[in-house]
């Protein structure tokens, strides 16, 4: 798809090599983690739109800028929490929502089981970034997207660590052409393939039970 965009950036690459690793502990693969989602918010909110303000400095006034756009964070549970940490240090103004979803094991669907979302007035302009690692079937981003769509939301963002090129050509078919300009992802990596059990190859494992030690 044409807007989704791979980062490249040495310091991503090195994190995201230890959350590969097969021997990381759990403490140093959500250490790894976290910094990656520093880096992540950092290349994110560069496009944050914002307005000149005035304040004044310790000597004289001085021209400055503020965010203005509303900006709502929604991590897909569980493992999409790996990411806040980074976008809600650099943002504390960020609302925070979140989407409950688990696959169903045989038919690899996405089943809700969860969602909590701020209220908000200025849906059209505000920015939800969907936070997701692992992007394998794509079913649980074509559910996501499909709801926030539903509910008015025209900027719409999924920051993933690896995306499966299944998982982005299902995403692709799924939406035409119009419901593609509402939204974009950003991902470290694009990964060969989906396994016979819908999991990422090379891939980095189960990243809920890496993070959360359930292994």
């Amino acid at each position: 798809m044409k807007n989704v965009a791979v980062i490249e950036h040495p310091l991503v690459a090195h994190y995201l090599t230890i959350l590969r690793d097969r021997q990381t502990p759990s403490s140093e693969f959500k250490q790894s983690i976290d910094r990656l989602s520093y880096l992540l918010a950092a290349i994110f909110y560069a496009e944050l739109k914002s307005e000149k303000v005035s304040v004044i400095t310790p000597l004289k006034p001085a021209a400055g800028e503020k965010v203005k756009q509303s900006v709502v964070l929604l991590p897909i549970l569980r493992a999409g929490l790996g990411l806040t940490r980074g976008f809600i240090d650099l943002f504390p103004e960020a609302k925070i929502s979140h989407m409950g979803l688990y696959r169903d094991e045989e038919s690899l669907k996405p089943i809700k089981y969860y969602f909590k979302f701020p209220a908000l007035k200025d849906k059209k302009t505000a920015k939800v970034i969907v936070l997701d690692p692992m992007i394998a079937t794509g079913g649980s981003v074509i559910f996501t997207l499909e709801y926030l769509m539903n509910m008015g939301f025209r900027d719409i963002n999924v920051v993933s660590l690896l995306c499966a090129p299944e998982g982005l050509k299902a995403i692709d078919n799924r939406f035409d052409a119009k419901e593609k300009k509402y939204f974009r992802m950003l991902t470290c990596s694009i990964d060969e393939k989906l396994n016979d059990r819908g999991y990422i190859v090379p891939g980095l494992g189960d990243a809920g039970d890496r993070i959360f030690g359930t292994i």
